[in-house]
């Protein structure tokens, strides 16, 4: 066994011990001291109720209360009129001081439902209060006596409400028939214990030297258990904060990114651009820029190999070397080559991107492309698709020295290009199965055959070819965790520019 599950071990059996030792005292305290207050408080109260003349009394008068306020109480228990019922309870409290609460519980049917209640004098602030009884109360003496004759005193016991001892006088409530409905009883105070509470701490003082050497040892282990659990404890906090501190970090860093995402084109009748990124983490590897200059669409979308805050590094650096580059030069693979000699100086992570970096002419439709290692896009034309023809070349951050060459096509009005990263095709649901370029084919085509040059649904926006794969995508993966960034782009060519 080696020394951390040995440890471990240790642990569990300290808790063990721990529990067992505590369980111990707590259950022989309470065994002790039941059995001694049972003992006492029934032969003490017994003697309270049969030979003192005041308990007699006291008997005598809440016999006769209960007594005068049954036919009231029999005639609002029949009608069901509780509030009325409440106040005359509430009544025999504020004009019986010896009666110190009354329980009124209805007679339980085949049903099992329990409804009583339980009007009391609250020691505290002496207001007369109304409460449901919360116990079952058909287990009381009170209770099942009352049931049965015309008068029961209960035994002495605790009560839940008072720390005092008390005894309970019960009548049943019958209806106009005579049919036993409800139980009343009035609970009063045994006050005459002075002489039991010194015999109880005579009997305790017996039982005491055990319970004092189960506590000591049980707090002993239960200190050391506390010990261990605040150093814990110091621990998870340490760690919590600095998982808390990364991802306030984190957002940061990920709203950063999104804000140097292009933002939404303006509107204009040339042409229809728009974009998603959706990073496996707080932040991706993912990129995608657009922008006018002198009458053309400058364009991009990439891929940084890996994850997270590297992938977010490289993916910051080669969005700004794009828009600085292609501010200037018209020529796509000038651009890629720049791009790609600021990514592959001083590369010692063996970091790299793929990229694809179009410049669409909107006056004439003339696209002018380089690739460096991306996914071909997909351009869709009227109800037809095809994929455009691009040279695979090196991903940008390889090799310094790389040259990469130009290539171009035409672009029909209304014509679509959906250009995206490989987090689309290798999307992968809770079997790993990618969602693959067939399921990109068939979500464009609206069949599922695969194949390339089959009719089209139409797409009047970008938006809704964006939205149309967003959807596939989500409801093939179905809530399993992603596992790559995913980012699409979608332009649509509406018409010609006039010069």
């Amino acid at each position: 066994m080696n020394t951390s599950n040995l440890a471990r071990v240790r642990s569990i059996a300290v808790l063990v011990l721990a529990a067992v030792l505590l369980e111990a005292t707590t259950a022989f305290q309470y065994i002790s001291t039941r059995r001694a207050i049972t003992a006492q408080i029934k032969e003490m109260a017994q003697q309270d109720l049969t030979s003192a003349n005041r308990t007699f009394e006291i008997k005598e008068i809440t016999e006769a209360v209960i007594a005068g306020a049954l036919p009231e109480v029999e005639r609002l228990a029949t009608l069901g009129q509780n509030d009325s019922l409440h106040k005359v309870l509430q009544h025999l409290i504020a004009v019986t001081p010896e009666i110190v609460g009354i329980d009124f519980a209805y007679r339980v049917g085949d049903d099992g439902v329990r409804n009583g209640y339980f009007t009391f004098r609250d020691e505290k602030t002496n207001e007369i209060k109304d409460t449901v009884i919360g116990f079952d109360y058909t287990e009381r003496t009170w209770y099942r006596e009352g049931l049965q004759g015309n008068g029961f005193w209960s035994e002495p016991y605790m009560s839940r409400y008072y720390v005092a001892l008390m005894s309970t006088f019960s009548r049943p409530v019958r209806d106009n028939h005579g049919k036993t409905i409800a139980v009343i009883g009035a609970d009063l105070p045994m006050r005459n214990l002075s002489a039991m509470a010194v015999q109880l701490y005579n009997n305790q003082q017996r039982s005491l030297f055990m319970v004092i050497v189960l506590q000591v040892l049980g707090i002993l282990v239960l200190g050391f258990i506390i010990y261990r659990s605040i150093v814990s404890v110091r621990k998870l906090n340490k760690v919590s904060a600095e998982k808390d501190l990364m991802n306030r970090e984190l957002g940061i860093a990920n709203r950063i990114q999104t804000a140097m995402l292009p933002p939404p084109m303006p509107a204009n009748d040339f042409v229809d651009i728009v974009g998603s990124q959706v990073p496996a983490k707080q932040v991706g590897g993912d990129f995608y820029d657009y922008f006018i200059r002198d009458g053309k669409l400058f364009f991009n979308i990439g891929d940084v190999c890996g994850k997270g805050i590297p992938a977010a590094l490289i993916m910051s650096m080669t969005q700004a070397v794009f828009r600085t580059v292609a501010s200037k030069e018209d020529n796509p693979a000038q651009i890629v080559h720049d791009m790609n000699v600021m990514a592959s100086r001083g590369n010692t992570t063996g970091m790299f991107a793929t990229l694809f970096v179009g410049v669409l002419d909107l006056a004439t439709g003339r696209l002018r492309y380089s690739n460096a290692g991306h996914e071909k896009p997909i351009i869709v034309t009227g109800r037809k698709m095809r994929y455009l023809d691009v040279v695979a070349n090196i991903p940008i951050g390889v090799d310094e020295d790389k040259e990469f060459n130009s290539q171009e096509s035409d672009i029909d009005t209304d014509d679509i290009i959906l250009l995206y990263t490989d987090g689309l095709t290798e999307a992968m649901n809770a079997g790993e199965e990618l969602f693959g370029l067939k399921r990109v084919e068939s979500t464009v085509s609206g069949e599922g055959d695969g194949a390339e040059n089959r009719d089209l649904p139409s797409f009047d926006k970008s938006q809704q070819l964006l939205d149309t794969m967003s959807r596939a995508v989500s409801g093939f993966v179905n809530g399993a965790e992603q596992s790559d960034d995913l980012t699409m782009l979608v332009i649509k060519f509406v018409k010609k520019q006039i010069n």
